[in-house]
């Protein structure tokens, strides 16, 4: 069973709100916010979990309402092992902004590995069904499915969701590792190449890729 890195610190950083003119003035609260966000990322990247968790609690303070802060947040209590407020804060999130797939995924593995496997089938189900055509839905329900050792359908799943969006970035993990599962090494370094040029901050698709190229000879 994979930790929450696997998500490869996928946060979804809210955009710069820097304006014009403005390096003379104190920065704004969105301003504020942004930089927590970011420095928070960067020290995850680090594994500083402590440290990033600071700065997301005090992005939260700043701004109670900012789904990302929340999610952030969470995900820094995860790695902390504190899964009360991680869940707490995924749920929240969700709330809020319910199509949020890190943040789904993360609660599904937060519920897995806390031995309840029927409450993340029922959520990423009931998700899937109420979001048909979306790419992360599929992908979640494959990477569920793969966990639970059902390959082929897994697959299907993932391909499905690579054929609703090419580049989704669950999809091509969770499908990359399918391929080493199946001993096709090159397939899978294509695809975490692929998932990588989307979203260049996964430790786990990093340290994958960075495997299978040592092992196959292939140097960076």
């Amino acid at each position: 069973m994979r930790g929450p890195e696997e998500n490869g610190v996928r946060m979804v950083w809210v955009a710069a709100l820097v304006a014009a003119g403005a390096g003379a003035c104190a920065p704004t609260v969105p301003e504020q916010v942004y930089e927590l966000n970011r420095d928070g990322v960067g020290l995850l990247m680090r594994q500083d979990y402590i440290a990033a968790h600071q700065r997301f609690a005090e992005a939260v303070r700043l701004e109670p309402d900012n789904p990302v802060s929340v999610y952030n947040l969470g995900n820094a209590a995860h790695h902390l092992g504190d899964f009360a407020t991680a869940e707490r804060c995924y749920r929240t999130c969700l709330e809020r902004q319910p199509d949020h797939a890190a943040c789904r995924h993360s609660l599904a593995l937060l519920l897995v590995q806390q031995n309840r496997t029927a409450e993340a089938w029922q959520m990423v189900e009931a998700w899937k069904a109420q979001r048909p055509d979306s790419a992360d839905a599929h992908a979640e329900y494959g990477w569920l499915l793969r966990e639970s050792g059902d390959l082929p359908a897994a697959q299907a799943q993932l391909e499905k969701a690579l054929s609703l969006d090419p580049g989704n970035v669950r999809a091509l993990t969770e499908l990359g590792i399918l391929y080493e599962t199946y001993a096709y090494p090159d397939r899978a370094r294509s695809l975490y190449e692929r998932a990588l040029r989307r979203d260049p901050h996964q430790l786990e698709v990093i340290a994958r890729l960075s495997r299978l190229r040592r092992a196959t000879g292939v140097v960076d």
